[in-house]
């Protein structure tokens, strides 16, 4: 077999995604069947019979309900309840008539306990099929390294909301509040080590020279039974692994600091690592 029919070792494939938030939390923008446009991304390493498809959040966002009070001198916490985090939804409890004027009524709801799913789509070829016209596909393990970009590139139009490698919630007693700084984190292992990381693309390329990245990877199983259960005609499995990741976000300053709203909320992109692993050895 030539060699360079395959690469057997994958290098890392770095998916990058755009700001496409309109106003929402995004993680609850999640599929609950199969991928939709605004999660959906797929990555293949050329040449290769690996077809890598996950679904992951494209964005993060939260809101500090914050006080023009100035007696509210509470840290930002979910516990103080002055912090929306990302699994809250808006539920419209009685909905508008205009026959008979009726204003609709709404209210926030908590879903899924800051959980998020993450699904892994991902098939990859034995070697010993590869000259075959059909080749059964396996699933093929993924392992996620996300990061997250540290100042706004234009600060003033965004409020001047800092990303920032260590807790920053408020002690309750400092002068210094660390106000609009924040911290991710998912699984409560936070976006922590700081560096720099260049995007490119087909003409021209972005250096991020002030990024977070995860401290740990997220390791995605591969799907179940894809011989049984087969795979679309781009070679991504019909029935993914699901694997459930925890968020949260901590924020610092005291309440009454967030006096105006549009300063209180803060939507952001994720960018992606996707590293594909290897096929075992038999298959399951």
């Amino acid at each position: 077999m030539n060699p360079m029919r395959r690469w057997k070792k994958y290098k890392v494939i770095l998916a990058t995604v755009g700001f496409v938030c309109t106003g929402c939390l995004c993680f609850s923008a999640l599929a609950s069947e199969g991928p939709t446009s605004n999660v959906w991304l797929s990555v293949t390493q050329i040449p290769s019979e690996a077809r890598v498809s996950v679904t992951v959040p494209l964005a993060y966002g939260f809101v500090v309900r914050g006080s023009v009070d100035s007696s509210d001198t509470y840290p930002v916490s979910a516990e103080n309840g002055n912090l929306i985090l990302p699994n809250a939804k808006v539920h419209v409890s009685v909905p508008s008539d205009s026959g008979t004027g009726i204003t609709a009524e709404f209210e926030l709801q908590t879903i899924s306990e800051h959980t998020i799913p993450i699904l892994n789509y991902s098939t990859d070829v034995r070697e010993e099929h590869l000259e075959e016209e059909n080749p059964p596909r396996e699933g093929l393990p993924v392992e996620l390294k996300p990061f997250i970009a540290g100042y706004d590139s234009d600060e003033g139009k965004t409020h001047y909301w800092k990303t920032v490698g260590y807790d920053p919630t408020w002690d309750g007693a400092s002068s210094q509040t660390n106000f609009k700084e924040y911290q991710m984190l998912i699984d409560n292992v936070a976006f922590s080590d700081p560096g720099q990381v260049t995007i490119s693309y087909e003409d021209s390329s972005t250096e991020l020279k002030d990024v977070f990245w995860y401290a740990d990877k997220i390791a995605l199983n591969a799907p179940e039974d894809v011989l049984t259960h087969g795979y679309t005609a781009a070679g991504t499995a019909h029935i993914p692994s699901e694997t459930f990741v925890t968020v949260g976000v901590k924020v610092g300053g005291m309440q009454s600091e967030y006096k105006q709203v549009e300063e209180s909320l803060k939507v952001r992109a994720i960018f992606w690592q996707v590293i594909p692993g290897e096929l075992p050895e038999v298959t399951p």
